[in-house]
């Protein structure tokens, strides 16, 4: 890993590399959990059997962990897409059900890894020169992986190019799965009551609705 924060103190030594990584990984088990918020530094040192003074060693704060944590969970987002594509049955199906499938995979990809993900959505929000070029590539090319699923209905997409609408399709689906599932707790997505279930539903609702709509 390699980033260009001037907080982060790059490990040099395979025993410290080896410390970084253990801290990563304990820190995604409590995220598993819990809120990135409510997480010490106290807390991750603790699973990690490290100390405190090791941490700030390295880092000057728990937030110099975010860019690490994006770059464990994009490695990570394409195998995990893969074996979810792998797990369906696809022979036979409608495009309906293939957009329903894309929106509850979607939303349980979400819920999942809800903490983990609002962390990572926070850092490319708030600090997005910490995401470089080459993953924001490598993010493309791995939820274009839904689009192309969709287009293969191209015969049932009323649009000229069933790609493009399948792309922009899926980002408006993960949108507002993102922002409801995130992000409940804001304003807007806090206002709109949807539990997941029905999340799921409204979302296949919109994007069948938006792929199969002739443009106007």
């Amino acid at each position: 890993m390699s980033h260009s924060s001037a907080h982060v103190q790059e490990p040099l030594q395979d025993r410290s590399r080896r410390t970084l990584e253990k801290i990563l990984r304990v820190t995604e088990d409590l995220l598993a959990t819990r809120a990135f918020d409510d997480i010490s530094v106290a807390d991750i040192v603790r699973r990690a059997r490290s100390s405190v003074g090791s941490f700030y060693a390295r880092f000057q704060s728990k937030d110099d962990l975010l860019p690490y944590l994006y770059e464990r969970y994009d490695a990570d987002l394409k195998p995990r897409m893969q074996a979810r594509i792998a797990s369906l049955t696809l022979n036979g199906l409608t495009l309906r059900q293939m957009v329903w499938l894309t929106a509850d995979h979607t939303v349980d990809m979400y819920v999942e890894r809800r903490h983990l993900l609002r962390a990572v959505a926070l850092l490319a929000r708030m600090r997005p020169s910490a995401i470089p070029p080459s993953m924001r590539a490598v993010r493309g090319s791995v939820t274009d992986m839904p689009a192309r699923l969709l287009a293969r209905f191209a015969s049932e997409i009323a649009h000229d190019d069933a790609m493009d609408a399948a792309r922009i399709g899926y980002f408006m689906l993960t949108a507002v799965a993102r922002e409801k599932i995130l992000f409940g707790e804001a304003p807007h997505a806090s206002s709109t009551s949807l539990d997941t279930e029905r999340l799921k539903k409204e979302l296949a609702r919109m994007l069948l609705g938006y792929l199969t709509t002739p443009n106007p």
